[in-house]
């Protein structure tokens, strides 16, 4: 669960915060919660299950913020008050999401408690929270405790408490108040105890606080929001949901003249739930969930023009979500072993940490540096490690990293992916630096590795005459063939191979390989090679089309 640095964990400054906001200094701090937002939006949308856990719920607060955030700093020498519906306007335009609409009235009921402040002291300030907490609460047909909205008044009771006082105290109290309410979240919101997670809403409001009101007292935010969600406990969350259905988030703003936000916020409530319908008679914005978002749209023309129309599958969202899930915990329960890889590409990548490499990134196009792969041999545990350069260019710089290293370093000379990958399923937790540098070195040897590549310029290599644009098909690392169809380039290397009677073949495709070509390079192999075994994997690289281990 979430948890941030208690504003009381830092040092005291010299110069005593000001009691007294001016409209710049709110403008400032404004930004600064944005800043504050922006550096924990990630960690924020890793929260999300509730009410749809579609893993954007930092990104829409973010995007609703900012838009207030560009509102406000076209202001020049403003007021409280002005800064205050300028951010009320922009968040109700910019609104995303069922999080960033409510956060938009969070918004706009802090402009109205600052309505007509020049300047801004912890009583007018407390005015502020506790009418954007009343505003928040107004906006949501269907409330449920648990979520951003208790947290928002829970800060509110804070404030009030706290009117009197003086900003150091206000401050204070708001934000401890609010991290105390995201804490008990999962006590009041069954879905989030059964995910292992805080609300995320709650969580997004906490950090904006925070960022404001630490602003506002001259200190720097604090140490970046941690999150200790339980990865196994989300991941059997995700398998009893994974079924579940939620249709379309459906979003729009109607501009009109004389609108009612009341009948708007009846008519739509036919059509869907999760429903939100905010603004004034001039824009009206709405947030619901409905599984018929084309007849919410067309009912909704009838009151004035459409912008900002959005309709998102969430249940697409949610399986993204959750897929995310289930990468994070199979890669927590790797047992992490004194082996260092270069990689490059996301798939590759995967692979490589899911045997339990601490992987650098590197590879063809992108060498990594002898301090990059001393930083990752230093941060292992133990006093010996085994470096994996996979890459002929990438074997000097490893072995510069082990020369300068505290630790015994033993650099397997793979010069390609496959090589790197068949020496890492060989290592032995078990055994000593020397018989892991052995069998994994035997188990490079033993690879045969297929690349496919593009030429970029016209030259002429071991007789074989190449044009930019040609396909490059490498053995070992050396050219063996050219052509023009990367396809049958794999099927004639392949074909090279038949008298040493391969039994797998691994394909690694790179990350500008269609699916559709992916799939009939397949197709073609199974039908030409029915004995041999094929798996085919999203390697992600960049340059090579495919990456082939061949045993």
């Amino acid at each position: 669960m979430g948890k941030t640095v208690a504003l009381l964990d830092e040092q005291a400054t010299d110069t005593a915060p000001p009691d007294v906001v001016s409209g710049t200094a709110f403008q400032r701090g404004i930004a600064a919660s944005l800043e504050w937002l922006e550096a924990n939006s990630a960690r924020i949308d890793r929260l999300n299950v509730f009410p749809v856990p579609d893993g954007d719920t930092g990104t829409n607060m973010v995007l609703t913020l900012r838009a207030a955030v560009e509102q406000v700093s076209r202001l020049e020498s403003p007021t409280v008050a002005e800064v205050g519906q300028a951010m009320a306007r922009g968040s109700l335009l910019g609104a995303r999401g069922n999080s960033g609409v409510i956060l938009s009235q969070i918004l706009r009921g802090m402009s109205e408690g600052l309505a007509k402040v020049a300047q801004c002291g912890p009583s007018e300030f407390a005015r502020g929270i506790e009418q954007a907490s009343r505003a928040a609460d107004e906006s949501v047909t269907n409330p449920v405790e648990g979520t951003i909205l208790t947290v928002a008044r829970d800060a509110a009771k804070a404030a009030v408490a706290n009117a009197k006082t003086n900003l150091e105290d206000l401050g204070t109290s708001v934000v401890e108040a609010a991290r105390t309410s995201v804490q008990r979240t999962p006590e009041q919101l069954a879905v989030l105890k059964e995910a292992g997670v805080v609300d995320a809403g709650g969580q997004g409001l906490l950090v904006i606080y925070e960022g404001l009101l630490r602003n506002l007292r001259g200190l720097p935010p604090p140490e970046i929001l941690t999150e200790d969600r339980g990865l196994e406990t989300f991941s059997e969350f995700a398998v009893a949901h994974g079924a579940d259905e939620h249709g379309y988030c459906t979003e729009f703003v109607i501009l009109g003249t004389e609108m009612d936000p009341d009948a708007v916020r009846e008519k739509m409530g036919e059509y869907g739930g999760s429903l939100l319908v905010v603004g004034d008679p001039t824009l009206i914005r709405v947030h619901m969930h409905t599984e018929t978002p084309g007849e919410a749209l067309t009912a909704a023309m009838t009151y004035g023009p459409l912008d900002a129309v959005k309709a998102e599958n969430m249940d697409m969202q949610q399986a993204e979500s959750f897929a995310t899930a289930a990468s994070e915990a199979a890669t927590a329960k790797v047992a992490r072993v004194p082996v260092v890889a270069t990689a490059t590409g996301e798939g590759l990548t995967q692979v490589f940490e899911s045997l339990g490499a601490t992987v650098v990134a590197g590879g063809a196009s992108m060498n990594p540096s002898a301090g990059d792969i001393l930083e990752a041999v230093e941060g292992l545990d133990g006093d010996w490690a085994v470096v994996l350069p996979n890459n002929k260019n990438i074997v000097m710089a490893a072995r510069q990293a082990a020369e300068q290293s505290g630790k015994d370093v033993r650099v397997v000379g793979t010069r390609t992916v496959p090589e790197g990958l068949a020496a890492l399923v060989a290592f032995n937790a078990t055994a000593e630096a020397d018989v892991n540098e052995r069998m994994m070195q035997t188990a490079a040897g033993d690879i045969t590795t297929l690349e496919i590549t593009q030429a970029v310029r016209d030259a002429t290599i071991g007789g074989l005459s190449i044009k930019q644009g040609d396909y490059l098909g490498l053995q070992d690392d050396d050219l063996a063939t050219t052509g023009k169809d990367p396809n049958a380039l794999v099927k004639g290397l392949l074909e090279g191979l038949a008298d040493d009677e391969p039994e797998l073949a691994t394909i690694y495709y790179g990350s500008q390989v269609a699916s559709e070509t992916v799939e009939q390079l397949t197709d073609d192999l199974e039908a030409s090679f029915p004995d041999l075994e094929l798996e085919v994997i999203s390697g992600g690289q960049e340059l090579y089309d495919y990456v082939i281990s061949v045993e």
